[in-house]
């Protein structure tokens, strides 16, 4: 009985190459099959086969004529290449080449001047229909989610197969276990086989890089100590199909990244692989990956160095530190270890309060306080400048009396010659009176603040004040609706001022104004462009924190556009509140919100908002609080659930600040809410008058209907005809369909709409506009 199986494409191929009488080019990595492939191809044609791995044959060994196959091309010594070449031109011959890797740069003139027929390891990789035949032909028993799992694991690979195979005769069925064994064997064929064929420096230099999941050419200088990386790269892409460059990162095969570090355990030795781990976080420490870095520390146990590294992270600001990523290692310190530092100690007590936890937040301010009362020397002065800081950045504390600390603060530097840590007042957000703290308070005199105490906060805060004054001011009038060309112009000055030994921090809450000014006037193609030149800026300036919000931006002007394929791409990459809420994240996690009511996932909204709202409530955030309210009262009113009394709570709190923005962008998706508030003065009416013009604008802006792309028409009239009381049934005899068919996208509309049942979904969907 026939026990093998040809993969489709691959044979397609081949026999078009045949029928051309074209060379062709087969190559994948270690298991694929590629010589059982060929070999099964002409089993019943005359060929030579020839492998390059054996070194005796020469010229004298190929035919004048007919079918000859090289193998092990990648192992072909440079004396032969030119026979390879001539072969190429014999008229008579048609050339098949195996190889482990892609065409090599020796190759390739002839490559682009007579071409090949390319056949690659996706052709040769082994699908379910192949698979399952093959099992069907041993005569082997499995299910439909077992077949599915064999072949995720085995990613088409024929030798994973095979020994799949094996094993389910034994009586094993796919899973953990089996594939654990699988990876294992393979590993071992890898290291006793495969590697067996490398130069011994080649493989030394892979060894020592499998310390790290993927790498660039630097990393790989600094890991290895060798200035011929690069060659060793190249040789390395020559001997097998087993190394893929995406950008500037190298990724080795996972399979052979296991059997690699198997094999650096056994020859390098416990102290070379430990300097090889060090070497790489000295590496992702000098560039900006802390989290990265302190995982190899951890590996090569060099605590020492684990301890500095969190003492330089707890010397930066929330915004441009590691607080959430690193909080791992922080909670696991000694508590007396931490007692040593005060830069430590302020770092836990800034943690705590970010993680909500304001009673341990507080203890750590009290051991710091406690420290600074018997220090001496710089070391006291460095306290004292930590207590301020967290004084003034703790987030549960909110924003009372940091006007009061702010003020005095200026005689604390000048007198006692104490220096204030660095501190970022927008966190990476782009808002100064929602950025590190909630400013709302300071919007109701936000001119006499800027006169009388702007110059002072500025001077404390040195060059994150920069431009700090005019834009905050900016960003209030805005808030409030003012006079357009003065908001301009101070947004316009106060980035200027972030120029001049400024930080961009404070530049993107300007650029975050001014693209909502843009939106407002209906420019959107020129709000992107402002995004996109400030984005470059911030690359240059390798201030890549702000790259994240930078991004949900982007996300909320695509809303407005209605491009749901880039909001579903940006909600790719977006926080999962589910796997853990971090407070860092909030103006992303609202972003999210909005994403999730233009998808009509009102579940997932209100959800979100609820633990948005605990955080408002927490740390004194207003203005979260007041838009997560408008938000959550679209949320319910979608849900059919009472909304009046949050939008009417957060319409009083706006009110009382004279905001308008913040509601009013949201247009068509608040509009039907306000017109059932029975509120009269001027501020409501300028308010519904902005938020008319901005539905007329965006009239799709967050309604659902605009996810009515997720459903297919077929899936829309299924869901139209039961509304009308038909069953799956008749339906498809409707709609020319087999019931499964019908039933299968009831399925689907039922998850898409988050309802338990042809009513909710038919409520859901009516409620949608979907039908």
């Amino acid at each position: 009985m026939e026990q093998y199986i040809k993969p489709r494409s691959a044979n397609r191929k081949l026999n078009a190459a045949r029928v051309l009488e074209q060379t062709a080019f087969i190559f994948g990595a270690t298991g694929y099959g590629k010589t059982s492939f060929v070999q099964k191809y002409l089993a019943k044609r005359c060929h030579t086969y020839l492998s390059c791995a054996d070194r005796r044959w020469g010229e004298s060994e190929f035919p004048a004529q007919g079918i000859v196959v090289l193998d092990d091309l990648h192992l072909l010594d440079e004396p032969r290449r030119k026979l390879v070449r001539n072969l190429m031109t014999a008229p008579e011959v048609w050339l098949i080449l195996i190889s482990r890797s892609p065409v090599p740069a020796w190759l390739m003139p002839e490559y682009i001047n007579v071409g090949f027929m390319i056949i690659n390891e996706n052709d040769l990789r082994l699908g379910s229909r192949e698979i399952g035949g093959y099992l069907d032909n041993l005569g082997l028993k499995y299910t439909p989610e077992g077949l599915e799992l064999l072949v995720k694991n085995s990613e088409g690979n024929a030798y994973a197969v095979r020994h799949a195979a094996l094993k389910m005769a034994e009586g094993m069925v796919p899973g953990p276990q089996m594939q654990k064994e699988i990876q294992d064997a393979f590993i071992r064929y890898l290291t006793g086989y495969v590697m067996a064929e490398w130069d011994s420096e080649l493989l030394e230099f892979l060894m020592k890089i499998s310390v790290v999941d993927e790498f660039t050419l630097p990393l790989a200088e600094l890991i290895t100590a060798n200035r011929l990386a690069s060659a060793f790269l190249q040789k390395a892409a020559e001997t097998g199909n087993f190394l893929t460059l995406e950008g500037e990162v190298y990724r080795v095969r996972k399979v052979l990244l296991h059997a690699l570090r198997e094999k650096a355990r056994q020859s390098l030795g416990e102290e070379q692989i430990k300097t090889c781990q060090k070497n790489a976080g000295i590496w992702y420490e000098m560039n900006g990956k802390i989290t990265e870095a302190l995982e190899m520390y951890e590996r090569c146990g060099d605590w020492a160095q684990i301890r500095e590294l969190l003492i330089r992270n707890a010397r930066r600001n929330p915004g441009a530190g590691h607080y959430f990523e690193l909080r791992r290692y922080y909670l696991s310190m000694d508590e007396r270890e931490a007692e040593k530092s005060p830069v430590l100690m302020a770092g836990f007590s800034m943690l705590h309060s970010m993680l909500m936890d304001p009673e341990k937040s507080e203890y750590w301010y009290k051991k710091l306080a406690d420290f600074a009362k018997t220090a001496t020397g710089g070391t006291k002065r460095e306290a004292q400048s930590r207590l301020c800081y967290l004084d003034i950045g703790l987030p549960h504390r909110g924003s009372r009396d940091v006007l009061k600390i702010m003020l005095r603060a200026p005689a604390m530097l000048l007198d006692q010659g104490v220096r204030l840590p660095e501190f970022s007042v927008t966190s990476n957000a782009p808002s100064t009176m929602n950025g590190g703290k909630d400013f709302c308070k300071w919007s109701r005199s936000d001119r006499a603040l800027a006169r009388t105490v702007g110059p002072i906060v500025e001077r404390v805060l040195g060059s994150y004040g920069r431009g700090l004054t005019k834009i905050a001011l900016g960003e209030s009038l805005f808030e409030k609706g003012e006079d357009a060309f003065e908001v301009l112009t101070l947004l316009s000055r106060g980035q200027v001022e972030t120029e001049s030994g400024g930080r961009p921090e404070i530049a993107f809450s300007a650029v975050g104004q001014r693209v909502r000014m843009m939106v407002l006037q209906g420019d959107l193609a020129n709000a992107g462009a402002l995004l996109d030149s400030f984005q470059s800026a911030v690359k240059e300036q390798r201030v890549m924190q702000l790259l994240p919000n930078i991004e949900a931006t982007r996300c909320r002007i695509a809303l407005y556009r209605g491009d749901m394929d880039a909001v579903r791409e940006w909600l790719k990459a977006a926080p999962n509140e589910d796997k853990e809420f971090i407070t860092m994240e909030r103006y992303r996690y609202l972003t999210k919100v909005r994403c999730y009511l233009a998808q009509g996932e009102n579940l997932k909204a209100l959800a979100l908002l609820e633990k948005l709202n605990e955080y408002a409530g927490r740390c004194h955030r207003t203005y979260i609080r007041m838009e997560a309210g408008v938000l959550g009262a679209i949320v319910r009113q979608r849900l059919g659930t009472e909304w009046e009394p949050m939008l009417t709570a957060a319409l009083d709190e706006a009110e009382s600040y004279r905001f308008v923005r913040f509601i009013s962008e949201l247009g068509a998706a608040v509009l039907p809410l306000m017109k059932a508030q029975s509120r009269d003065g001027p501020w409501f009416g300028r308010l519904m008058e902005e938020t008319r013009m901005m539905a007329r604008r965006y009239p799709r802006y967050l309604l659902p209907g605009a996810a009515r792309e997720d459903f297919s028409p077929a899936a829309l009239e299924i869901l139209r005809l039961q509304g009308e009381g038909l069953s799956a049934t008749a339906i498809g005899q409707k709609l020319g369909m087999k019931p499964d068919t019908v039933r299968y996208h009831i399925k689907e509309n039922y998850r898409k709409l988050e309802a338990g049942g042809k009513v909710e979904a038919i409520a859901a969907a009516r409620r949608l506009g979907l039908i």
